[in-house]
């Protein structure tokens, strides 16, 4: 009886070191999984796509159920335009992590790239109605581009407000803001947007431009062209510059 004790002590003590080994395993391949996201986001950040796809790749072949590795893959697909890739890489990501909210976010811009506005309202809504979304003003103010886009200038008004009731400073919500005013010929409320977007994001070539258009918009034609001025003399080129100049063309 004690040799039969002892041997399935043997037996526990060896699966439980097999079950210990396998995820040492698993642990390690996480690690180095991580180890080449954050190489490839580093890549990304600097507009290195070609080095970043490889080190997200890398990631994928070393744990290919690392759900983070397959949404950052869309996000790089996304960048560089091939849209059905980003698509599928998403997608492959949902399958390893349903309901990933940032997942479902990102599907959601994807789809207002594509001018697809009604199907990315949907993937923000289910980004919003996860409790793990430690960003939501992101999906919030993605899904009031859409309504902008829809012509829905209600509803785009009402979530960019929601996001920025989150993040008062978040720059693009303030910008898409005076974005939907102007729309609806609200000038300066407009400008009151894109000074808000200025004040924590000076360098915000769009909202420079569009700032010196609600101006002009509103008669004050010498604040519209030093507005513009400032963007042509900082900024020396680009398609806001360019247009900047086709305007003061027609101010002076």
């Amino acid at each position: 009886m004690k040799s039969l004790i002892g041997s399935l002590s043997v037996l526990f003590c060896i699966a439980f070191l097999g079950a210990c080994s396998h995820f040492s395993d698993s642990s390690k391949e996480r690690d180095r999984a991580k180890l080449y996201l954050q190489l490839s986001s580093d890549m990304f950040a600097q507009r290195n796509y070609p080095k970043s796809l490889e080190f997200c790749l890398e990631s994928i072949q070393v744990d290919p159920d690392f759900a983070p590795a397959l949404n950052h893959l869309g996000i790089i697909y996304m960048e560089t335009k091939r849209f059905n890739k980003a698509e599928e890489a998403f997608n492959q990501a949902l399958k390893k992590q349903p309901q990933y909210p940032e997942v479902l976010n990102n599907l959601g811009v994807l789809m207002n790239r594509q001018d697809r506005f009604s199907e990315a309202v949907g993937f923000f809504d289910r980004a919003l109605k996860s409790d793990n979304y430690v960003t939501p003003e992101n999906a919030l103010t993605n899904m009031g581009y859409s309504y902008f886009r829809l012509g829905n200038l209600t509803k785009a008004k009402v979530y960019h407000q929601r996001a920025l009731d989150i993040l008062p400073d978040f720059c693009l919500a303030n910008k898409n803001l005076g974005d939907v005013y102007a729309k609806d010929k609200k000038f300066p409320k407009a400008v009151d947007f894109y000074n808000k977007a200025l004040s924590t994001c000076p360098l915000y070539e769009e909202s420079h431009y569009k700032l010196g258009l609600a101006l002009m918009k509103m008669g004050q034609r010498n604040m519209a062209k030093n507005e513009l001025e400032k963007l042509v003399q900082r900024h020396k080129a680009g398609p806001y510059v360019d247009r900047s100049q086709e305007v003061l063309k027609f101010l002076n």
